[in-house]
């Protein structure tokens, strides 16, 4: 439930930046998953980095991986 209006709150914001409506959909995911993973009563929930964590990774990656 919480997930769902966190993400037709981004997806009413479209006059928002586009980083905000990214930001919200990710929180809005992993928030989704730790909650199914607590109601699963998992001993190992991962714990997923923030979303500039997020980012900074996955643009590290993406500059590795391409060719130069």
């Amino acid at each position: 439930m919480r997930a769902g209006l966190l993400t037709v709150a981004a997806v009413a914001a479209g006059g928002c930046s586009s980083d905000w409506a990214q930001r919200m959909g990710y929180h809005a995911l992993s928030n989704a998953r730790q909650m199914q993973c607590q109601k699963a009563m998992a001993d190992d929930c991962e714990k997923r980095p923030d979303y500039d964590r997020y980012q900074r990774e996955r643009r590290e990656a993406t500059e590795t991986q391409s060719p130069r």
